[in-house]
């Protein structure tokens, strides 16, 4: 086991969260989820993150105070989202250490970790049991614990007034380390960065394509650093398009979504429109369904059209410009399906589906096979049994009614979580690996079931939790 620097900080703050409690531990794991590319703890070649090790801390602070097990026992009932959570879980575990073995040689997988014959992804081997059959069910268990604690916590008002502040403060800290990646690149004094960029992981923080540096921030690579900005954009835009502290949120989120242009991630490229579309109809159906909204609605509806056909005549206009545009669309998104990666990755959805099928349906247990789209992944992981309970814990995260009437600043909040969700969910459809959807997935899930359930205190007051700025809401 290897203890890093950057480890001992962090160790230092779960210290200090078990002193300080529940609502500071979520408070200061959340926005350590963004260390995508640090390592706090390094055992037997196994990356530890900062947040991983935050959260079982954190876990210990939530999950010891009185009386959390009651809540903890409650959200775990059928039929409620942790029920459909736990049983994915249940299905996958188990099947980890049972199917790999029964069905070993039944097909051909890119093999997440070592396998039994010292093979390692991408590389494509014999279907067999993996290290990736424990650290990915570890990991699962943690996003469990994740989903549970920030329920738990924020279904108070100072709990609910922390995590949004949490999530906000990811939101920021996401632009300043996109500043801090091209600073010390073009300054040449990216090893500054070495302390934080301590992973096993490979890094890819020095690519330049067509004069622009690709962007990594805190990740290892661009397509994670897109994902990232793309979840706290959009949550930051669903805020402002709810009036919640509108003069914040604008800038978090068109500086987070400018950055998903210039980071230069094909999984970016395509996610962007998708979800700006789905905020329009979104606004449109607002709009159409009467009563006050505020400002922002109607500026996002004028100017959005206009804003893009501005931009594409700016870019015909300038024949440069339009060159270094029209040469990042052919090696992004023209030409990316002929790439090597696009070859790899069409053979990881190829080979998935073919074990989904060559084990009946059944899967091959969490940590098996590595695929190039979250839905490939789960199919060939879970099998049909462990996809159809995923996708009910999914769908009630993303569209389960309020138990009670809800204020206006927690309709918008629970609005902008749950668009996070849908951002993560599409980002990992187009080339999502693994069944496991990230830490901030699971949190802003937490957050949003929370405020399905907030308790009547909580529920009165709320808006003053967050802040919104009713005054500026229009008949």
């Amino acid at each position: 086991m290897s203890l890093e620097p950057i480890g001992v900080f962090f160790i230092l703050l779960g210290i200090l969260a078990l002193r300080r409690g529940p609502i500071f531990g979520v408070s200061v794991l959340i926005p350590c989820m963004i260390f995508g590319s640090s390592a706090a703890l390094i055992l037997a070649g196994t990356t530890i993150q900062p947040a991983h090790l935050l959260l079982g801390f954190t876990a210990a602070s939530v999950l010891t105070r009185p009386g959390t097990w009651s809540v903890v026992t409650a959200r775990l009932t059928f039929p409620r989202e942790g029920f459909w959570f736990v049983a994915t879980a249940a299905v996958g575990i188990v099947g980890a250490f049972i199917l790999p073995r029964f069905f070993a040689g039944a097909s051909y997988v890119a093999a997440i970790g070592a396998t039994s014959d010292g093979g390692s992804a991408p590389i494509l081997v014999p279907l067999s049991p993996t290290t990736g059959n424990l650290t990915q069910s570890v990991y699962f268990i943690g996003d469990i614990v994740c989903f549970l604690i920030c329920y738990i916590v924020a279904r108070t008002r100072e709990g609910l007034e922390a995590v949004t502040n949490a999530v906000v403060a990811y939101c920021a800290l996401n632009i300043f380390f996109a500043a801090v990646d091209l600073a010390t690149f073009w300054t040449g004094t990216a090893f500054l960065l070495d302390f934080m960029r301590n992973t096993t992981y490979t890094m890819h923080d020095d690519t330049v394509v067509n004069g622009l540096k690709r962007i990594n921030g805190s990740f290892t690579e661009a397509a994670a650093f897109a994902s990232s900005s793309m979840w706290a954009g959009s949550f930051a835009l669903r805020l402002w398009l709810g009036n919640i502290r509108p003069q914040l949120t604008f800038w978090l989120a068109l500086i987070n979504l400018l950055l998903v242009i210039f980071c230069t991630s094909t999984s970016g490229y395509v996610a962007l429109p998708v979800v700006l579309a789905i905020l329009y109809a979104e606004s449109l159906l607002r709009l159409v369904r009467g009563g006050p909204l505020p400002r922002s609605v109607y500026a996002y509806l004028a100017f959005a059209p206009l804003l893009l056909a501005v931009i594409v005549a700016a870019v015909l206009l300038t024949p440069a410009l339009a060159e270094t545009i029209y040469g990042m669309i052919q090696d992004f998104v023209l030409n990316k399906g002929t790439s090597q990666s696009a070859a790899e990755r069409g053979m990881w959805n190829q080979t998935a589906l073919e074990t989904f099928f060559a084990t009946y349906g059944l899967g091959a247990g969490i940590g098996t096979v590595r695929a190039s789209s979250f839905p490939l992944a789960v199919l060939a992981n879970l099998g049909a049994i462990g996809a159809l309970t995923y996708g009910i814990f999914i769908l009630m995260v993303l569209f389960k009614p309020a138990i009670r009437p809800l204020d206006w600043a927690t309709i918008q909040l629970r609005a902008a979580l749950r668009i996070g969700c849908l951002v993560g969910l599409i980002m990992a459809t187009i080339s999502g690996t693994l069944i496991d959807l990230g830490l901030p997935f699971y949190m802003l899930a937490g957050i949003a079931c929370a405020t399905c359930d907030l308790d009547s205190g909580a529920r009165k007051q709320t808006a003053e939790a967050i802040r919104p700025a009713r005054a500026e809401v229009m008949g």
